[in-house]
C-alpha cells in the first residue's frame, strides 16, 4: 500500500497521474494518489479536474496558496498509508518506476530518494539555463549521490515512512520555494537519519524559461539569507550549501563589498549571457555570489 503525494501548481498533471494509475494496476499495488492544487490558475484547474475520474485519486483545490513546504506537510498529514511517495507534478516517469520502489515498501528504510534527470536534448532555446544547471548540478546517479547522501537529497521524488515524517516535517517558515529540501536533508542528518539513494529517477519536464529561472534563483538566494540568519549556529548549513562556502571564503578575505559592487556593474551583462543557448556556469555561480553579497550588504 502506498500514498503518492503530489503538490500541484500551474502544471498539467494528467499524464503523470495516468501513468501512476496504470503502473499500480500492473504491479497489483493498492495506491492512493493525492493531488492538492496550491492556487493554480483557473485554466489549469479545469484541465486537471479530470483526474477525479480515477478511483485511486484524491484531488483537492486549496483556497489559498500554502507554499511548497506547507503543502507537502498537509499532503502527508492526510495520507492514509504508512509509506508516502512524494513526487513533483512536473515529472515524467519511466515504465518501471513504481516497480522499482516496491522492494522498499516492505523493507524498513526510513527514507529513499530516487533521483532526478533532465531531458537528453535541450527542449527549447529559451530554457537553456534551467536545463544546463539541471544536467550539470543535479543529474547524478545513486553512487554519486550516496557519497554525501543527505546533501544530495531533493524533495521531488522520495519515499518516506509516515511516522518519520510526523516527527520531521518540512519547515513551514519557508513560505516561498527554495531550500526546503536542503533544510530537510540537514534536519535528517542532525537526527542521525541517512538517506538511501537508488537509481529510479523522474525526468524533470517543467523547465522554467531563462528569465523565470533567473528570478527564481534570486528568490532562492533570498530564502537562503533568511535561513542563514535564522540558523546561525547550524554548522551543516555552511557545510552543505556550496554558495555559503564561497560566501564565507570571500568574507574571510573581506571581499563582500567588492562582490556586491561587481554584481551591480555586471548584472545585465551576465544575465544576457545566461539567456544564451550555452550559458556559462562560472558566470552563473558568480552571479549568485554577487547577489547574495548584495543581500548581506543591504541587511547590514
Amino acid at each position: 500500500m502506498l500514498s503518492v503525494c503530489i503538490p500541484l501548481y500551474n502544471f498539467d498533471v494528467t499524464p503523470l497521474v495516468k501513468k501512476l494509475v496504470e503502473q499500480s494496476q500492473q504491479n497489483f499495488l493498492t495506491i492512493e494518489i493525492m493531488v492538492f492544487d496550491d492556487g493554480s490558475t483557473h485554466s489549469y484547474k479545469e484541465l486537471n479536474r479530470s483526474i477525479k475520474e480515477y478511483k485511486e485519486v484524491v484531488y483537492l483545490e486549496l483556497e489559498k496558496n500554502l507554499g511548497s513546504a506547507a503543502i507537502r506537510n498537509k499532503l502527508a498529514s492526510e495520507a492514509k498509508y504508512d509509506k508516502i511517495l512524494f513526487l513533483d507534478s512536473d515529472s515524467d516517469i519511466h515504465p518501471a518506476f513504481i516497480k522499482n520502489y516496491l522492494p522498499f515498501l516492505s523493507e524498513d528504510h526510513s527514507i529513499v530518494y530516487g533521483g532526478r534527470v533532465h531531458p537528453k536534448e535541450l527542449p527549447s532555446f529559451d530554457k537553456s539555463l534551467r536545463w544546463k544547471v539541471g544536467k550539470i548540478k543535479e543529474d547524478h546517479n545513486a553512487a554519486q549521490r550516496s557519497k554525501v547522501p543527505n546533501k544530495s537529497f531533493m524533495s521531488n521524488n522520495f519515499l518516506v515512512q509516515k511516522e518519520l515524517f510526523k516527527r520531521i516535517a518540512f519547515d513551514e517558515t519557508i513560505e516561498r520555494s527554495g531550500h526546503e529540501d536542503t533544510m530537510y536533508g540537514i534536519e535528517l542528518e542532525l537526527k542521525g537519519i541517512k538517506i538511501v539513494h537508488i537509481d529510479n529517477p523522474v525526468v524533470h519536464i517543467g523547465l522554467e524559461s531563462n528569465d523565470e529561472f533567473i528570478s527564481k534563483t534570486k528568490q532562492r538566494l533570498e530564502t537562503l539569507k533568511f535561513l542563514s540568519d535564522k540558523h546561525k549556529d547550524n554548522h551543516l548549513l555552511d557545510k552543505r550549501i556550496t554558495i555559503l562556502k564561497y560566501f564565507n571564503l570571500a568574507k574571510s578575505f573581506k571581499l563582500i563589498s567588492l562582490f556586491s559592487v561587481m554584481y551591480k556593474l555586471t548584472q545585465k551583462a551576465i544575465e544576457k549571457n545566461l539567456c544564451t543557448k550555452n550559458p556559462s556556469m562560472l558566470l552563473y555561480d558568480l552571479y549568485k555570489l554577487g547577489y547574495y553579497s548584495k543581500l548581506t550588504k543591504q541587511n547590514s
